[in-house]
């Protein structure tokens, strides 16, 4: 047995499988999004401390180790030297703990000991280009010059393509909780409000109901709502703005990502049907998605209904994959032509930019072997949201 704690989200098999099939002598994860699935552990500092990386070797074949800053290592591996006395609310599956110390090169050597401990010192290795420090990169050349690195980004992506039902569940309740508290918020919006007075209530409700932390909050109000990711601001709202909301917040380090409109006061005809096309564009994409289909096929869907609706396409792309990365792949963009796989969750997003204002619609959804359910617009009939008098 690998380990005595079973990974909460992870398919194990399908991570080793995976692994073994790509030809890679190991993969060295450092990416916490990629680590955190990969271990089981997921904590915000792994974001805050770049100096301090969490890193998990996982050779083909064999049993995977996870090398962490020595205080975290010394409190999983129960040693008396710990300062703690309170253990930390997660711990990896991963047993073998490899703790370095310092803020220099030491976490390398580690990595290295590893290697050489599994046999690992010649062939493949998949790192992450988009994310590995050049520094520790550098040095496992020197340590393990045999070991020819290579790019892992696309077979992490592949590990984590396939959601567990678990894994599900956790990203339906964050982006449930997400869209309630948007259009619970947005409707009590009272002129005179400002942009980061509201931020500030979506962000106290999201936390006080379930959010360990927020991954990311835009909102802009009037002609603020048409720029592409806005900040609140101290900007006050007016009789007849539209708000423009677009929030995310992390649980057990799985994100959500939800869009949503409304109108402070009463909507008007023009806002209304803008809405309400969009709405329909929204919804023609959603019934679209299943397996086999491309992102580029979907994506052009979306133009035609654009057009066919007629609307300008002021937008950019109309969906991505999610789960502990926000934006995952496929990228819906009409040059990504990889297929929707079954078991994918992802996001639909459409939005327009008009004169007075940015509208977007953004919903999870999971595909299944007969197409997507949409797992946060549970009332079918969607109005743009207005604020009660």
């Amino acid at each position: 047995m690998m380990s005595a704690v079973m990974p909460k989200y992870a398919d194990l098999e399908r991570i080793e499988s995976l692994i073994e099939a790509s030809g890679f002598a190991a993969v060295i994860a450092a990416w916490p999004e990629n680590v955190g699935y990969l271990s089981g552990f997921y904590h915000p500092d792994m974001w805050v401390n770049w100096e301090r990386l969490h890193i998990v070797v996982w050779p083909s074949g064999g049993e995977p180790a996870f090398v962490v800053p020595r205080m975290r290592a010394d409190l999983w591996n129960k040693s008396s030297s710990v300062p703690f006395i309170t253990a930390e609310d997660t711990v990896p599956f991963i047993t073998d703990i490899r703790g370095f110390d310092g803020e220099a090169l030491d976490m390398v050597r580690a990595v290295a000991d590893v290697l050489t401990d599994r046999g690992v010192t010649e062939g493949r290795l998949a790192v992450e280009f988009r994310s590995l420090p050049l520094k520790v990169s550098m040095e496992l050349t020197r340590l393990l010059p045999h070991l020819t690195q290579e790019d892992g980004w696309p077979l992490l992506n592949q590990l984590r393509q396939v959601k567990t039902s678990a894994e599900v569940e956790v990203m339906t309740r964050a982006n449930r909780l997400t869209a309630d508290i948007l259009e619970e918020t947005l409707r009590s919006v009272r002129p005179g409000q400002t942009e980061r007075e509201i931020s500030a209530r979506l962000a106290g409700e999201l936390y006080s109901r379930g959010a360990d932390e927020l991954s990311h909050s835009i909102l802009g109000v009037g002609p603020r709502a048409a720029s592409w990711h806005p900040w609140p601001t101290g900007l006050q709202v007016e009789e007849g703005m539209l708000i423009r909301s677009d929030w995310g917040v992390r649980m057990d380090g799985y994100t959500s990502d939800i869009a949503r409109n409304a109108v402070v006061g009463k909507a008007n005809a023009e806002q209304k049907d803008i809405f309400a096309r969009l709405s329909e564009a929204h919804d023609t994409v959603v019934a679209a998605v299943k397996p086999g289909v491309l992102a580029s096929d979907l994506s052009a869907l979306a133009r035609r209904e654009y057009a066919r609706l007629g609307l300008e396409y002021r937008w950019g792309l109309i969906g991505h994959g999610i789960g502990l990365v926000i934006h995952e792949e496929p990228q819906l963009l009409l040059d990504v032509h990889d297929p929707i796989v079954e078991g994918m969750t992802m996001e639909i997003e459409l939005g327009y930019f008009g004169d007075n204002g940015g509208y977007h619609i953004e919903d999870l959804i999971h595909v299944t072997a007969n197409g997507a359910l949409n797992l946060t617009q549970l009332d079918p009939n969607r109005t743009l949201i207005e604020s009660e008098s």
